[in-house]
């Protein structure tokens, strides 16, 4: 019964394809960016090269994402996705082909990044706002779950295939392979029941649809305090990629390859983490708040772990951790977003997420060099719960309020 309640959004024909459809695309991405990244080193790239690579496709999403997400409200969602996939398999082509022929050079690699992170800027939060019209409000906070296994699963198993084809059939084969897999998606997309879909009203084109849809979020307190939460937590917690390789090389002194096993445990926790939110009720501003201090909590217990296989265990609940608050973060403000504001809300959760990565990882990349790793896990704790003293300090207030005010009406 509780197996059946974690993969209820499965039960749907409409999400059953297009979650199979992801579980192909979403490994497919990973394989290309494993070989963009090797290719950019066979180039003579170094870290400044493959930073810069980096920033080229999430540069868009920190500036274009708020005009994405007019533009999801706008259009029929569908339709949308369409021409995100079938422009993303296009541009997955267009650097598969120029690997093949030997033509390819590091300027190249960082147009086509950044033409796809201009794609992503809709193609993102257009995912977030399809999959509610898939399921529905009722199984919301449980799909999100799921395409959240799928997202931390490719992220575990993506790299490793790409790694195999890289040194069997090329770095070129790569790129061809993920620009096949988007067809999985449109054929997904093509296959799907359009009368079955929950679809929102969409939104008239009309000026100062960006400035409404931040007024909306900053006067709807559900939306600000999930968002400031995000925010908050984001900018100071999920910076694994830049503290576990300084964990296991200055703490521990060890090899790369625990730093692949931390990873890997990572991604376990995360998988587990999905899985085991799939299964909960809605999520609320209160929960969101809740998992953030628990996220926190893990993160201090990875600071303060002993040896590396302890460190092993404390890394994957850190993983589960991070996965519990971000799906409830994403159930929270889908279904709190109001009609025709979903594009703009789940843009901003991405703004909030994404966009803030250049600053936390740059700050806590700092203080990890100067006081250790150890310092900027636990440090990084602490910001995430102070994160959720908003909510919790807020609702005290209020309820202090309210209890005045009775005593007030009795006397």
């Amino acid at each position: 019964m509780k197996l059946k309640r974690t993969f209820r959004s499965l039960s749907i024909r409409n999400y059953r394809l297009y979650f199979y459809a992801q579980i192909i695309s979403t490994s497919g991405l990973w394989i290309q960016t494993v070989a963009e990244n090797w290719l950019v080193v066979q180039l003579g790239g170094s870290g400044l090269m493959l930073g810069i690579t980096a920033a080229m496709q999430f540069t868009p999403l920190l500036f274009l994402s708020v005009y994405g997400g007019v533009l999801v409200d706008r259009w029929n969602k569908h339709t949308l996705l369409m021409f995100t996939q079938i422009s993303s398999s296009i541009l997955a082509l267009i650097l598969g082909i120029l690997a093949l022929t030997g033509n390819v050079q590091i300027w190249m690699i960082w147009i086509i990044a950044f033409l796809l992170g201009c794609v992503n800027a809709l193609d993102t939060p257009g995912r977030q706002v399809f999959t509610r019209e898939l399921v529905g409000p009722n199984h919301l906070t449980n799909a999100v779950a799921l395409n959240n296994t799928i997202s931390t699963s490719a992220r575990v198993i993506g790299p490793v295939i790409g790694t195999i084809l890289i040194s069997t059939l090329g770095i070129g084969a790569c790129f061809i392979i993920n620009a096949s897999s988007y067809i999985a998606v449109i054929v997904a997309l093509l296959m799907i029941d359009k009368n079955q879909l929950h679809i929102e009203n969409e939104v008239t084109r009309k000026p100062g649809q960006v400035r409404e849809g931040l007024l909306h979020i900053w006067n709807q307190p559900s939306l600000r305090a999930t968002l400031l939460i995000m925010f908050l937590t984001a900018t100071f917690g999920f910076n694994f990629q830049v503290l576990l390789p300084l964990f296991t090389s200055q703490t521990f002194k060890q090899s790369g390859s625990w730093f692949g096993l931390l990873m890997s445990s990572l991604g376990i926790g995360s998988v587990i983490g999905s899985l085991l939110i799939a299964s909960w009720k809605d999520p609320t501003v209160k929960r969101v708040a809740l998992l953030s201090t628990v996220f926190g909590i893990t993160m201090a217990a990875v600071a303060f772990s002993p040896t590396l296989p302890v460190a092993f265990v404390t890394v994957g609940l850190m993983g589960l951790g991070s996965s519990l608050f971000l799906t409830a973060c994403s159930g929270c403000l889908q279904l709190n977003a109001g009609d025709g504001m979903s594009g703009r809300v789940m843009a901003m959760y991405y703004v909030a997420f994404l966009g803030t990565a250049p600053i936390g990882g740059t700050a806590v990349g700092w203080i990890a060099e100067i006081w250790g790793p150890r310092t900027a896990f636990a440090l990084s704790a602490v910001a995430c719960m102070a994160a959720s003293s908003f909510v919790f300090l807020g609702s005290y207030k209020n309820k202090t309020i309210m209890q005045k005010g009775k005593q007030a009406d009795y006397k």
